[in-house]
């Protein structure tokens, strides 16, 4: 396969209270605390990660060992790379995994809400912002950043794109709904036109973001299964259903840590029901063109594990211009050294390998 630039639109950064030290004075602002086997953050009273009882989640932030060298052997990385404490280290794993450029995005961020608070949420996705972006200036180029927004505060989320641009973003997050309104709701409008304004593409990534799914649960295993999935799957049909890509037609959007086996089952069953709408369906229901359109057209991406056994069956279905690579970096269910495995596949053309692996410099263009 020829030399390609790769680049990785999906590792992470785990939180430290460096995050937030510039929410110092606010009692309520996320600070570390001990448990017995493992730290938690401790925000308006509440622990986070929750790891029993209804609406269980996990997630590898903050860490109860951070002797500097550590190396963690679940996620085969040291904690300077872990929390980019030291960017180097982060370099140095990417360096490892033969990762050109990498986009990170936050971790305790995929679970909400994190507070009730409106004006803590803010800081707190102010304070995060102005740290990554500060870490990753420190990488030459190497390391990028989305924003993290404060959403459902739409208010909030356009000063923070506006901020966040100046800073260096190079996209927004959201999760599958914004809080419990769904993608296309028209009150998200300002969000996206925000985005779209400074051409920055929407980056919707699996999270706990719909508490009447997530509540149904009290398994972590189960947890990472359904409720952690499945808003993403809402948030597609809701992007495509729902007029965003009409009202924005200059906006990009990327479904992140999802794979993308999912993506062509998905578009069969909203073209099926577009073709065929059901009884009872009125012509404002259906979405302004066949859903299958979207993609085709380029605006449309999706991260995959490059270990998925069906890639191939996929590329037939979609095309192999809107996959992209997603590292995982530095979680520990990650596929690790997975560009070694997937240039070594058969079942897969080279150019399309060459595809997936440097898509991402269009996508965070």
């Amino acid at each position: 396969m020829d030399a390609v630039k790769v680049y990785d639109t999906d590792a992470h950064v785990e939180e430290s209270e460096e995050t937030f030290a510039s929410l110092k004075a606010d009692e309520h602002a996320p600070r570390v605390v001990a448990g017995e086997r493992r730290a938690f953050w401790l925000i308006e009273g509440r622990t986070f990660p929750r790891l029993t009882g209804k609406g269980v989640h996990t997630f590898g932030s903050p860490h109860l060992r951070r002797d500097a060298g550590h190396v963690d052997p679940e996620r085969r990385a040291r904690v300077e790379s872990q929390e980019l404490s030291d960017p180097r280290a982060r370099l140095a794993d990417m360096d490892h995994e033969g990762i050109d450029v990498s986009v990170v995005f936050p971790t305790m961020f995929l679970a909400w809400p994190l507070a009730d608070n409106p004006a803590l949420v803010r800081g707190m996705c102010r304070a995060y912002n102005d740290w990554i972006a500060a870490k990753c200036a420190a990488s030459g180029g190497r390391i990028r950043w989305v924003a993290t927004m404060p959403l459902p505060d739409v208010e909030g989320a356009v000063a923070e794109i506006e901020h966040a641009a100046k800073a260096g973003a190079c996209g927004v997050m959201t999760l599958g709904t914004a809080g419990q309104m769904k993608l296309d709701d028209r009150r998200l409008d300002p969000f996206y036109a925000a985005a779209q304004s400074h051409a920055l593409p929407i980056c919707v990534h699996v999270g706990w973001s719909y508490p009447p799914i997530s509540e149904l649960y009290d398994n972590v295993y189960e947890a990472m299964i359904t409720p952690f999935v499945l808003p993403i799957f809402m948030g597609f049909s809701s992007m495509l259903i729902g007029g965003v890509l009409e009202r924005f037609p200059r906006l990009q959007v990327g479904f992140f840590e999802a794979g993308v086996e999912w993506v062509p089952y998905w578009l069969d069953r909203m073209e099926r029901f577009y073709k065929q709408p059901p009884g009872g369906s009125k012509k404002s229901d259906l979405p302004a063109r066949n859903p299958r359109e979207y993609v085709r057209e380029g605006r449309v991406y999706f991260s995959c594990e490059l270990d998925e056994a069906r890639i191939s069956m996929v590329v037939d279905a979609i095309g192999d211009d809107c996959i992209l690579y997603s590292s995982d970096l530095p979680h520990a269910h990650r596929v690790f050294d997975a560009i070694a495995l997937f240039r070594a596949r058969k079942d897969i053309p080279e150019g399309t390998k060459a595809k997936i692996l440097g898509n991402g410099a269009r996508f965070f263009a």
